[in-house]
């Protein structure tokens, strides 16, 4: 391994005590230590490095319990996935198995994992027994990029075929219901509502679709950014906003009337692949840059609260995030683990400790 990287996971460890037994795996992480000094070239705020993780990918999905690192599917060169049981210990999930196939996303409905490859089907597979066994697929018209799962719909963002809803109310005999193709290059989707935003890449456009009638989707609105500034990176939607990455940083959209949807803010950011958004925090994968906190509490005024970059061992391709809960039982969490996708290196787990948010009003 990397003596530097090793080097600062060692630090990291002092900082935050080793990994907690499996009855606290949701306590709040100590508090009080100091965090290590930054490493030479490590450059963070409110975020330490907990340690790396058994297993390289460019893709993470975390699905309750279940962590899944993934790389591009490659004939010639195909690489494992890996799936981790964050369960009994949150800051150093346990390795299930290593033997996954390639994949640019993963959900799980029950005890399925529904796979998408970037090829012309929807793969599905059975995760009774902790074992990752093949149980259906379903061809698909285009290739399969994000999915998206809603009670017994599967919602799945189709390359050059827009989005397709799947029934998978049998999850062994998954079937397509709906479908709809708004000419555009979907790279991804996010739920609002009863609404799906897709987000395509070529055209830097959002796509709003009214999915209430799952057998009969229609295009509402539709949001046009600046013109080859999408990346194709990933778009989340909390509440009546939407974030999508961008060659610009990260681009915030109001989509409380979908048929009308307006630019809020644009947050420069280099580098960005990748958001999660969870309680007011806008979790970003910036590559070389690393990863950054955006509290986006009031979405028109972002404000950084969090970073961890260091320009040798980590390049943050994507990032799944877990609340950790207070022990004490307050409301607010007292951190957030940060599984990140490193495509330099192994995957790392890192812990982000928000500041006090500042009071609004009396």
């Amino acid at each position: 391994m990397n003596v530097r990287l090793m080097c600062m996971v060692t630090l990291a460890l002092c900082a935050v005590g080793m990994a907690p037994a499996a009855e606290d795996a949701d306590k709040a992480p100590a508090t009080g230590v100091s965090a290590p000094p930054p490493a030479a070239g490590e450059d963070k705020m409110n975020i330490d490095l907990v340690r790396p993780l058994d297993g390289k990918g460019g893709y993470v999905r975390l699905e309750g319990r279940d962590l899944f690192l993934t790389s591009d599917v490659n004939a010639k060169a195909q690489q494992a996935g890996f799936w981790f049981d964050v369960e009994p210990d949150p800051a150093a999930p346990a390795l299930v198995d290593k033997s996954l196939s390639g994949a640019w996303d993963i959900a799980v409905a029950g005890d399925y994992a529904f796979l998408c490859d970037y090829t012309k089907a929807l793969f599905v597979f059975d995760l009774r027994n902790r074992q990752w066994r093949q149980a259906a697929k379903l061809d698909m018209p285009s290739m399969t990029e994000n999915i998206v799962i809603r009670g017994k719909l599967a919602y799945i963002a189709n390359h050059t075929a827009g989005l397709t809803i799947v029934d998978i109310t049998d999850p062994e005999k998954p079937a397509i219901v709906g479908k709809i193709n708004p000419r555009i290059d979907c790279d991804g989707l996010a739920l609002s509502k009863d609404c799906v935003v897709l987000y395509g890449h070529h055209e830097s456009r959002l796509i709003m679709v009214d999915v209430n009638d799952p057998a009969a989707p229609k295009q509402v609105g539709l949001y046009q950014h600046d013109k080859g500034s999408f990346n194709q990176g990933e778009v989340a939607v909390v509440g009546d906003f939407a974030y999508c990455t961008s060659v610009n940083g990260l681009v915030i959209v109001n989509i409380t009337d979908p048929a009308n949807p307006k630019l809020v803010k644009t947050v420069e950011v280099k580098g960005v692949n990748d958001v999660q958004v969870a309680e007011g925090y806008a979790f970003v994968a910036a590559g070389a840059n690393g990863i950054r906190v955006l509290d986006v509490t009031d979405p028109a005024n972002p404000v950084e609260v969090g970073r961890y970059a260091d320009r040798g061992p980590l390049a943050a391709s994507e990032v799944a995030v877990r609340r950790v809960a207070d022990a004490r039982g307050n409301a607010a969490p007292s951190g957030y683990y940060l599984y990140v996708a490193n495509r330099r290196g192994p995957a790392v787990v890192m812990l982000f400790r928000p500041p006090d948010r500042k009071r609004v009003g009396p």
